[in-house]
């Protein structure tokens, strides 16, 4: 007789004890003992931010809608990645806090206002803290009026139409995930924002 497929349904995970083996001014490192739903144990390593807080990304644009990229090195993957202003929350920052000082820091822009979109766990089975994904509206402006946080690894930026943007994705010339989240929480909360005037 065949056997049949198991099935974790029933299965009440259990949280166990966190386990912090390393830890640095940004992230923490933790490997925890775990029970698989099978029964059996096992080790489970993760990261949370240093702070305990999630992360911010902010996608700034224009009245205009040209959206600011900025190209910064990611040591993890040793290349250079088209992205929006992103980084960790500080402890006791509301990610608008946090979103607008990143702005700020990585472009030297100052936005007139600073909304949430939404949350998104990126990569659950890495790290359980969430990335909060928010708009800036900026004035208009030239590359000329940007000024890159250099000491960051950011060496470049753009000023993209949505249909350039949407080309940039496409060709993969935007490979973050985190970046590629907040276009379509930004695609979504114009879609509703559209819908609701038009209701």
């Amino acid at each position: 007789m065949p056997k049949e497929p198991f099935s974790a349904r029933d299965w009440v995970p259990d949280p166990g004890v966190e386990h912090l083996v390393y830890e640095t001014p940004w992230l923490n490192f933790y490997y925890d003992d775990i029970v698989h739903p099978t029964g059996e144990t096992g080790k489970y390593a993760w990261v949370r931010s240093h702070s305990g807080e999630g992360a911010v990304m902010v996608v700034p644009v224009t009245p205009s809608e040209k959206f600011l990229l900025i190209k910064s090195y990611r040591h993890p993957s040793k290349q250079y990645l088209w992205e929006f202003p992103a980084g960790v929350m500080e402890p006791g920052e509301e990610p608008i806090e946090s979103a607008w000082r990143e702005l700020v820091e990585e472009t030297g822009i100052t936005p007139n206002s600073v909304e949430m979109m939404g949350s998104q766990i990126p990569i659950a089975g890495f790290t359980g803290l969430p990335f909060h994904s928010l708009i800036a509206k900026i004035p208009e402006i030239s590359l000329e009026d940007v000024v890159l946080q250099g000491e960051e690894g950011i060496v470049d930026a753009k000023l993209l139409g949505r249909r350039e943007l949407l080309d940039f994705l496409n060709s993969e010339k935007i490979s973050d995930g985190v970046t590629l989240a907040s276009v379509a929480r930004y695609l979504m909360h114009q879609e509703l924002k559209v819908n609701d005037t038009t209701a």
